[in-house]
């Protein structure tokens, strides 16, 4: 069966998890390593081996979402330095990848060099950690922002050294606000014939499946639940059951106060899948 699942919100820390796993019968979830006090979770020894050993016996994938203060844009940056200790944790944790949003470049710079900047990153973190999966994330956002237009990734994959090291998820709600109008059937066929044309089907690794709420090209990242936004049930399906994504996981990153509707909402996507 096809992963499909959540985004967890860590209130005291992984065991957060592992609950989400059991009350929702999850076999893919997502979290960042901090919790919702914005300090990162207690992980000792003991816990994380708590952890993988859960993971395995119960078999489910797990993915970090590194912090938004954690960056690829300048190797002697703090943010570069918070995204090397999350890669540390996300290998001991066994996860399945670490999603990254890029972040944002120097003001002035070209495209060449803002991919230049995040390649010499990816690079270090490929010798450093190379048997953690790096996920790089599109952007919601314009501006000095890198990887909203889905053309930059281009631009990386010829910077970087590695190329095998590179995965991606692609955000539709942020690809949506940035200014792909997903909800337009010819618009939406043209933005999967971009994907298809620049990621190798090896290098996709995960799909941050959410709707949006505010119009396209706004630059609001604001999450719906699928079918509930603007991008719609339609578009959604037919993107999820598309030969750029068929085979991927699924992750819905929504909103606390809908977590009542979790199962209902679990079940309707799960109903839109071709393979389920």
């Amino acid at each position: 069966m096809r992963p499909i699942g959540l985004h967890v919100r860590l209130k005291s820390g992984l065991a957060d998890v592992l609950q989400a796993v059991d009350e929702l019968a999850l076999n893919v979830v997502q979290s960042f390593l901090i919790t919702e006090s914005n300090k990162y979770a207690s992980l000792s020894d003991k816990l994380i081996d708590r952890f993988t050993k859960a993971k395995k016996q119960q078999d489910f994938l797990y993915f970090v979402h590194a912090a938004y203060w954690s960056g690829l844009h300048d190797i002697k940056s703090k943010m570069f330095t918070s995204l090397k200790q999350e890669m540390s944790i996300a290998q001991d944790l066994q996860s399945d990848g670490i999603v990254v949003h890029i972040g944002a470049g120097k003001a002035g710079m070209s495209q060449k060099d803002k991919a230049l900047y995040v390649a010499e990153s990816i690079n270090e973190l490929s010798v450093m950690y190379p048997q953690v999966k790096l996920i790089l994330e599109n952007s919601p956002h314009a501006g000095r922002n890198f990887g909203g237009n889905i053309d930059d990734f281009a631009v990386l994959m010829d910077c970087v050294e590695d190329k095998s090291f590179i995965n991606f998820c692609v955000d539709t709600a942020h690809a949506f606000v940035f200014g792909y109008n997903l909800a337009n059937q010819r618009k939406l066929d043209d933005f999967l014939h971009q994907i298809d044309s620049i990621f190798e089907a090896s290098n996709m690794a995960l799909i941050h499946f959410n709707d949006a709420v505010d119009k396209c090209g706004s630059y609001i990242d604001k999450h719906e639940v699928p079918g509930e936004g603007l991008i719609g049930k339609n578009a959604l399906q037919h993107c999820m059951n598309s030969q750029s994504f068929k085979d991927l996981p699924i992750i819905m990153e929504l909103s606390s106060s809908c977590q009542d509707s979790y199962p209902n909402i679990l079940n309707t996507v799960k109903s839109w899948d071709d393979q389920g």
